[in-house]
């Protein structure tokens, strides 16, 4: 039921239970305020008392005892009866005062007044003057029907008015009620309704209903943010998956030939092998990509300087074991840094693992017997600089792309694109340029510029 018709239906009830009450309180009101006209009457005919308990026998007998108004006189246990008296027997009254009685199918009301010495000193006589209260039922009865005809009228005429007004108070929900409608055609970054609508309890359901649209809108974004991730991990997948794998199968089967020798089983084995890392380290990229890019503001630390050195040196640790022989070193900067920053660490260590992958795999010197590698600690980014040919200028821009590799990297072409992920989930970036020593400098910023990590 709308909430205009229950407007109405409370007005018309509350109308309808209220003219019931005033009809209830009133209703012997009325019959009272007619009965008293009758009495006031009687009292003005009981003037007559004295006359009438003197004349009583002989108006009786006379032709004008049908002009008399209705009474009965007892005198010494007679009754005289004068005027159109009820067929059905009045009951006799001993004392003076006030009754009513039914008889012939009507009410009547009785006045009895005591009248000494008349017509002789020492009679005694008791004068019943008597009126019909028919007439004063019926008007009452009539006046009964048209206060129920315009109560009834008056009732309907409220629930008229309360629909209307229901309908007027409630444009500002019908408003409401639009503007969410039209929210199924616009882009979830849209979903919005008015903040005003003329109404505190309509624009308070509104501010409310826009805090739980503006949630709705970021879990919307977030959900198609992973589908398209979970799209791109499975092409990524695919794509890393594909040569190496296929590689992989070939040489194993070499391997299973039964006329090749020790030697080619040996080396299709060591080739098997190395495609297999290859695929093992594609899928921990990707993964690695996958999280970067529905990084969560959850998985963020409160982090010192030193801290942050001790994350660094452990993924340059880790690099370090995987290239016997390379130069890696490390320099942290203003020790005495005490500000804290909040890190997605798990993230950072990942970054900073593969930008000294990547730099001891192509950093060294030409003709350099290993790579040599710097990486600097500063609030709040990370350089890794080396020695090799650099990065030239018209691949700088390019080298961050997903699956781009240089000329000579035979990578995943990940490692750069998750770097500037993480990055970019702390609010900063990843620069490219040149080294002092010779190679490429590759600067990791983890510094928003409000001090807060983007989710």
């Amino acid at each position: 039921m709308r909430l205009a018709t229950r407007t109405a239906w409370a007005a018309l009830i509350a109308a309808s239970l209220s003219l019931l009450a005033i009809g209830i309180v009133f209703r012997g009101r009325f019959d009272e305020i007619l009965q008293d006209r009758v009495d006031s009457q009687l009292e003005d005919r009981a003037e007559t008392a004295p006359i009438l308990a003197a004349v009583a026998d002989r108006l009786s007998r006379s032709e004008l005892v049908s002009t008399v108004d209705p009474a009965r006189v007892e005198r010494d246990g007679v009754i005289v009866e004068l005027g159109h008296l009820p067929d059905d027997p009045l009951p006799n009254s001993p004392t003076p005062g006030w009754q009513t009685v039914d008889a012939d199918g009507e009410r009547w009301r009785l006045y009895t007044i005591e009248v000494l010495d008349v017509p002789a000193p020492g009679d005694r006589a008791l004068v019943e003057l008597a009126a019909p209260l028919g007439d004063v039922d019926a008007e009452a009865r009539k006046l009964r029907g048209r206060i129920l005809v315009i109560g009834l009228s008056t009732a309907m005429a409220a629930g008229l008015v309360g629909w209307f007004l229901g309908r007027v108070a409630v444009r500002p929900l019908t408003a409401l009620r639009r503007d969410t409608q039209q929210l199924d055609d616009s882009p979830s970054i849209g979903w919005q309704v008015a903040h005003h609508y003329g109404s505190p309890e309509v624009d308070d359901v509104a501010e409310a209903l826009n805090v739980t649209l503006a949630r709705l809108a970021e879990e919307t974004t977030e959900r198609e943010r992973a589908l398209e991730s979970a799209r791109a991990f499975a092409a990524t997948a695919s794509h890393e998956l594909r040569t190496p794998l296929q590689g992989a199968l070939s040489n194993l089967d070499i391997a299973r030939s039964a006329r090749a020798d020790d030697g080619n089983r040996r080396a299709a084995i060591g080739l098997a092998h190395g495609q297999v890392q290859r695929m093992a380290s594609a899928l921990a990229a990707v993964r690695a990509l996958a999280d970067a890019e529905l990084v969560d503001p959850s998985w963020f630390e409160p982090t010192s300087l030193g801290a942050l050195a001790e994350l660094v040196a452990a993924a340059v640790a880790d690099e370090r074991r995987r290239i016997p022989g390379a130069g890696v070193t490390i320099d942290v900067r203003r020790r005495d840094d005490e500000s804290i920053h909040p890190l997605w660490r798990d993230g950072v260590g990942v970054a900073v693992a593969n930008l000294v992958r990547n730099a001891l795999s192509h950093g060294a010197s030409p003709g350099g017997p290993s790579a040599s590698v710097v990486v600097t600690v500063e609030p709040w980014s990370i350089t890794v600089d080396d020695g090799g040919p650099g990065i030239a200028a018209g691949e700088r821009g390019r080298v961050v792309e997903r699956f781009h590799r240089g000329t000579e990297s035979r990578g995943s072409g990940l490692g750069l694109t998750l770097a500037g992920e993480v990055a970019a989930a702390h609010g900063g970036s990843i620069e490219i340029g040149e080294s002092p020593i010779g190679g490429a400098r590759v600067v990791l910023r983890l510094d928003a510029p409000d001090g807060q990590p983007q989710s």
